[in-house]
């Protein structure tokens, strides 16, 4: 066979590694939230280990179970080691992971630590590193995933890193109580119904949609999947926002959600998106990053809207660990422009980034 029959290496993918290490960093701010008023345990109080078990609902171990099952899953997916090698590293690591966010709420009075907590997050890990072992076992679906991620997005490290900020604000959608294409959440009805208030919210949802469209379109390799590809995520984001919001919310709480200002705000920006999309990469890349940073400027015309999360009388669900969600989803669609742009101006000055499409 001749060497020009060969088909290229693929370079191995780093993206379970950035997706666990982004997905811990999750945990850790979800656990610890809101990172103040430490005080030691009271005299002669049993550590968490020791206590006695505390009362629990099967909601708050299925939620535990959920949120740690991503986590164990990327873990198992990391490296080639043997099954049982990344099964029992998957399994170690969650289960520490949790142990050490557990022994730090001890610390918080606002937060309890309970070994039911430790045991559902050891069982999500396991769950989801059980799930990586079953999808390394089929080779043709393993095979048919790696070619189009590399047919599609970037290649190297970089293409990772940017896929796993996508998957991230991905998963902050989730969130129902925050507008789609929003940062913050907008606490004042008053503000929604007056006019310069619905204006901000439209810029604010336009300058997500250009700046996450173009973000999207920076990782892909072929200017020619620019449209699908873009329409691809905004109707996922929508699916998932549809989704959360009909398990989540209340059905009064919809007309939070689905405000004029986001709505127009929405159109407008994938109008300016179709047209951003045909420029050229540097100037993409510029573009994108203003209307992400600008994203967050814009909500400094209303200073509330920075602190201000989603009340939980808008959702249909037990409020014990939909707080921290809450607070979590909100800190990641503030800091996640900041984080995009930041690699958005690493990338660019990578040698012959405005060379190709």
């Amino acid at each position: 066979m001749s060497s020009s029959a060969i088909p290229p290496r693929r370079p191995p993918t780093r993206l379970p590694q950035y997706l666990a290490a982004l997905y811990a960093l999750m945990i850790v701010y979800a656990s610890l939230e809101p990172f103040s008023g430490w005080l030691p345990p009271l005299p002669d109080t049993p550590f968490f280990l020791f206590a006695p078990w505390p009362r629990f609902t099967r909601s708050d171990v299925a939620i535990n179970v959920l949120a740690y099952a991503p986590f164990g899953l990327l873990l198992a997916l990391i490296g080639r080691r043997r099954p049982a090698v990344r099964l029992g590293t998957a399994i170690g690591v969650g289960t520490l992971l949790s142990f050490a966010m557990e022994s730090l709420q001890t610390l918080l009075p606002t937060r309890d630590a309970s070994s039911v907590d430790l045991v559902s997050n050891s069982l999500g890990t396991a769950i989801g590193a059980f799930a990586a072992l079953a999808f390394n076992r089929a080779p043709r679906l393993r095979e048919r995933v790696a070619q189009w991620r590399y047919r599609m997005f970037l290649e190297g490290r970089a293409g990772d890193f940017g896929l796993a900020l996508l998957a991230i604000w991905l998963v902050s959608q989730l969130n129902p109580g925050i507008p789609l294409f929003a940062a913050t959440f907008d606490p004042s009805l008053e503000l929604a119904r007056d006019r310069a208030g619905t204006l901000l919210q439209a810029a604010q949802s336009a300058f997500n949609v250009v700046g996450v469209g173009l973000f999207l379109a920076l990782l892909l390799r072929q200017r020619r999947h620019l449209g699908g590809a873009v329409l691809a995520l905004i109707g996922l984001a929508l699916a998932l926002k549809s989704i959360a919001a009909m398990l989540l919310l209340k059905s009064a709480a919809w007309e939070s959600w689905l405000k004029p200002g986001v709505s127009a705000g929405v159109a407008v920006g994938a109008l300016i998106l179709m047209l951003a999309i045909w420029l050229p990469r540097p100037v993409r890349t510029a573009v994108c990053a203003i209307a992400l940073l600008s994203s967050l400027v814009a909500p400094l015309l209303a200073p509330d809207m920075w602190q201000a999360r989603a009340p939980l009388a808008m959702f249909d669900w037990p409020y014990g660990q939909l707080l921290n969600f809450n607070g979590l989803t909100h800190a990641v669609l503030v800091i996640w422009p900041v984080l995009a742009s930041t690699y958005l101006l690493w990338l660019a000055g990578q040698a012959g980034w405005g060379h190709s499409a």
